[in-house]
């Protein structure tokens, strides 16, 4: 029984494509509270995706409103920590306002200039995506340089938030390398890549450690929430940090954050490195660990867009997954590439488009949602066997995020990749490192994994892979192949340009 008092001691923040969630934890790791804010993006035309940095604002006041009304002490809270989506530039003027538009990582109107800045930089296809921010200044420079003129400053979400809190502008590592603009042997700014842009690299701000103290809240912060003004507000870093904390680290297992994007991660043995000659997936670091790592573009985010587009508004997700999960697994042999916003791993090719293969008069939404599903687990096991090809064994998957508690999503996950899937913990993940961080910034001494471990694991949720299922989806993602590396080819992309020309 522990008999020490249930007072909030970290916040952890989480400012997410579509939703920002805030969770108290105590002294000793536990979580006492979760609360989220949610907020939409704008597609103002096909490919194109923006967000409102004053939604994400006002979705924090939400949130630290909704935990100061529900009676906790929040003037107990010692540390603060953000982390968020990356990729994502804010760009703020001379007054510290934010000057439209803020370009979401997901959009990909900037697929030209990735090709025009591969080509000249030279940089590995890890390195440099239409979703990372470089791209998107140069964009921004051609289509509206009255923009990039104006920019004092470029931020990304934490960052952002975390300057209204506290009035100070840093960044960390994981955000300079998602703007492919990190040196990454010397862990500076590489100045030299916005020279394309014709923009100041004056405007990049402070590259700091994730446990740093950035600075204390402003006073009106911390009285119109009931916060400490002595709370030490950290750094943070960004939600790739989510593969460190999906479940404690074990040799031989694959996290898999399963969000809007789909993020997968194994930890390398002492430093473990490995030669891919076409760059399908990566080494990383992200202290304290070197990872093999992989992004899925649209894996959840593909689930939402068919629940939005093939049923009618207002129709619970719920009551569509029973009636997926009353269907046979294979959909009636209909497949579905999930490459709604291109695809990086493995093919890093923002070109590639998504779609159904199989439709016929048989088939209803039900069957296309779970092709939907099915199709992101085909890409999952693609990337599965690549880290095996590399040398990097996977016995099992561990599942977190919003897809870990999406009804019959595991075990589809499971039975397609023929591994057990482990849930340790379905919505939590990305802020135990934050705690860490927290800790860490608080107790100096202390490592990143002892920290990691007081926020408690319990016993996983261990889905089972059906070996019967064996037999139905092997030649299914045979074929899922087949259709994913003819559209990743050099003849469909020309193939595909006659199609839209007529």
């Amino acid at each position: 029984m522990n008999d020490l008092p249930q007072n909030p001691t970290i916040l952890a923040i989480d400012a997410g494509t579509s939703a920002l969630k805030a969770v108290l934890y105590d002294e000793r790791g536990r979580v006492l509270a979760v609360t989220r804010s949610q907020y939409d993006y704008q597609t103002p035309q096909p490919g194109w995706a923006e967000g409102n940095p004053e939604d994400w604002w006002a979705a924090l006041g939400t949130a630290l409103t909704d935990l100061r009304d529900n009676n906790f002490e929040m003037g107990n809270i010692k540390a603060i920590g953000l982390t968020g989506q990356m990729h994502t530039p804010i760009l703020l003027d001379k007054a510290g306002d934010v000057l439209p538009p803020t370009i979401l990582w997901l959009d990909r109107r900037a697929v030209p200039e990735t090709a025009e800045l591969n080509r000249d930089l030279g940089l590995p296809p890890n390195q440099l995506n239409s979703t990372y921010t470089l791209p998107k200044l140069l964009w921004l420079a051609r289509h509206q340089p009255d923009v990039t003129a104006n920019i004092q400053t470029i931020l990304w979400p934490k960052d952002y938030l975390r300057y209204r809190l506290t009035g100070k502008r840093f960044t960390d590592a994981t955000e300079a390398y998602g703007a492919a603009l990190l040196d990454m042997e010397q862990g500076i700014w590489a100045v030299e890549r916005l020279t394309p842009t014709g923009i100041d690299p004056a405007i990049l701000p402070p590259i700091r450690s994730a446990v740093d103290n950035a600075g204390s809240l402003l006073p009106d912060i911390a009285r119109q929430f009931g916060l400490p003004a002595k709370a030490m507000v950290i750094v943070g870093a960004g939600d790739m940090i989510s593969l460190l904390a999906a479940a404690p680290p074990k040799t031989g297992r694959m996290t898999c954050s399963l969000g809007s994007s789909c993020m997968v991660a194994s930890p390398l043995k002492n430093d473990q490195s490995f030669q891919d000659a076409q760059s399908r997936l990566y080494k990383i670091y992200v202290p304290p660990y070197h990872l093999i790592n992989g992004v899925l573009s649209t894996s959840g985010a593909a689930l939402t867009w068919a629940w939005k587009s093939l049923f009618d508004e207002g129709t619970p997700l719920e009551n569509i997954l029973i009636a997926v999960e009353k269907l046979a697994p294979g959909a009636e042999r209909l497949l579905f590439l999930p490459f709604l916003a291109g695809e990086r791993s493995p093919y890093w090719n923002d070109s590639l488009r998504g779609g159904f293969y199989g439709l016929t008069l048989a088939h209803n939404r039900a069957h296309m949602m779970r092709a939907v599903m099915e199709g992101v687990a085909y890409s999952l096991r693609q990337l599965i066997e690549i880290s095996e090809e590399l040398g990097v064994e996977i016995s099992e998957i561990a599942l977190s995020g919003g897809g870990a508690g999406t009804r019959g999503w595991p075990q589809i996950i499971a039975d397609v990749c023929q591994l057990p899937v482990v849930i340790y913990s379905e919505q939590e993940t990305v802020t135990r490192p934050l705690y860490a961080y927290c800790t860490q910034a608080l107790e100096p001494a202390i490592s990143f994994d002892k920290a990691l471990l007081r926020t408690f694991y319990e016993e996983p949720r261990i889905v089972v892979p059906r070996s019967e299922q064996t037999a139905t989806y092997n030649p299914l993602y045979e074929s899922y192949r087949v259709l994913a590396d003819f559209a990743a080819s050099a003849n469909f992309p020309a193939f595909a340009a006659e199609i839209e020309a007529l």
